[in-house]
């Protein structure tokens, strides 16, 4: 019996110890494994997150620089059509207006004397001077005519009348009526200036 008590206090005694380091064993593992998972966290995860969320700033201004950018394009790109558009038509309106050059000259000479013989009013000395090309439209130029006339202010009227309504085109420059010196007529001496487009030069 003796023996027996013996044996059974000496296997209590170790028991006893490792019951009372196994808990703070436990927690200072415990406490060790928080304090990696902490450095881990603080060293690769936080660095990771932050990093991955700049990334992901970055790639939104980018995107938000990348359509504000193709907005921009796709608005100079519509001007650029409508400027283009606009020189066609422009380029189109002048080819249709524009007199050939070697005869320009008569045919607003006919015109002229066309409309003033049916407005009654007498033609006189009609000049032209050279053609003067027209700055960024190569090929096109514009011709000067002066023309006198003599008649009332009715048949004045009636001329200007008719040459609004004439099929050619030209831009009447000047305009001058003066009462001839004779004192018994009503007659005016008119003096205009005509330009009008000519092409092919």
């Amino acid at each position: 019996m003796g023996s027996d008590s013996r044996i059974g206090s000496e296997t209590v005694a170790p028991l006893a110890w490792y019951r009372r380091l196994a808990p703070r064993a436990v927690l200072a593992i415990l406490a060790a494994l928080a304090a990696f998972d902490l450095g881990f966290f603080l060293l690769a995860v936080h660095p990771a997150q932050s990093a991955e969320r700049e990334t992901r700033a970055r790639i939104t201004q980018l995107a938000s620089q990348v359509a504000e950018s193709r907005r921009e394009f796709e608005a100079v790109r519509a001007a650029a059509e409508r400027v283009d558009k606009a020189s066609a038509d422009g380029d189109a309106l002048v080819q249709e207006i524009a007199l050939p050059r070697r005869t320009a000259f008569s045919a607003l000479l006919t015109e002229l004397g066309e409309a003033a013989k049916g407005a009654g009013v007498e033609s006189r000395d009609t000049t032209y001077s050279s053609v003067e090309p027209i700055e960024g439209s190569e090929g096109y130029g514009i011709l000067s005519v002066n023309a006198n006339f003599r008649g009332s202010y009715e048949d004045l009227v009636g001329l200007l009348y008719r040459l609004d309504r004439s099929e050619l085109f030209f831009i009447i420059g000047s305009l001058g009526a003066t009462p001839r010196d004779d004192e018994s007529s009503n007659e005016l001496q008119i003096n205009m200036r005509f330009d009008t487009f000519v092409r092919d030069l």
